[in-house]
């Protein structure tokens, strides 16, 4: 099992950020994919890749309801010359639940096109996060890529995940399954060989109000067996092997 989808470098979670991944370690994932934010995140997560190596890698993003451009630039200026130490680009996005501005979701937009066409040409995964937007991503998806995509826990209906099927899209599953119907229908609807699982330490805990780690992803594997009605080792071998294929770990 691999998470896809973690917040190690985060301000509140990276003091305790070896205490998760040893945890992780000893009850059996092969690896985390760790994801930021924000430019002050990005030397945690790469100190992180250089302290696990083969065992932690990392995307690096910006904040979905963010407008700095600068930052955006820096960002990007980051993954460039550490291009060879990442495996995806994330997690970014747009999210107009908290953007309802019409200018600020314009320029949202306009950042989001950015980093679809950023990885595009660096031909690395796009680790997207999607609130009450669904259509303006993939009208974006549509319009600008083909680009490697993994929408993270995704809120949309059936329509709008059967056209991110079409686009090439992964979706990856967290912790969240075991009382969300949203997220069990979701589910139902990912074929085996687009599926991911995600802790999204530390939200999106088993429990409301419980705070998500590592080794949760072994709850989402348990709940996706009973659901899909397939072998745990079988179901775990595909996903393992989707992550493996989508973000070229070694």
């Amino acid at each position: 099992m691999i998470d896809t989808h973690a917040h190690l470098s985060r301000s509140d979670v990276y003091g305790y950020a070896d205490e998760l991944i040893s945890e992780a370690h000893k009850e059996g994932l092969l690896g985390i994919i760790n994801v930021t934010m924000r430019l002050n995140e990005v030397r945690n997560a790469l100190s992180l890749v250089n302290k696990y190596r083969g065992f932690v890698y990392t995307a690096l993003g910006y904040d979905y309801s963010g407008f700095d451009i600068k930052e955006v630039q820096e960002i990007m200026r980051a993954i460039n010359e550490k291009r060879d130490l990442l495996v995806g680009i994330g997690e970014v996005g747009l999210d107009y639940s908290k953007v309802r501005d019409k200018v600020l979701r314009e320029i949202s937009r306009h950042i989001f096109t950015k980093w679809v066409l950023f990885a595009k040409d660096l031909n690395l995964p796009l680790i997207i996060h999607s609130r009450d937007a669904e259509n303006d991503i993939i009208e974006i998806l549509s319009k600008y890529g083909p680009v490697k995509c993994v929408m993270h826990a995704f809120s949309g209906n059936r329509n709008q995940v059967t056209k991110l099927l079409d686009l090439g899209c992964y979706f990856s599953i967290p912790p969240t399954i075991v009382r969300s119907q949203q997220k069990r229908d979701l589910a139902t609807m990912v074929p085996l060989n687009r599926l991911l699982l995600e802790s999204d330490t530390p939200e999106l805990g088993p429990r409301p109000g419980e705070e998500s780690r590592p080794i949760h992803i072994k709850i989402v594997l348990a709940e996706l067996s009973k659901i899909l009605n397939t072998n745990l080792g079988e179901l775990s071998h595909i996903i393992v092997e989707n992550t493996l294929s989508l973000f070229q770990l070694d």
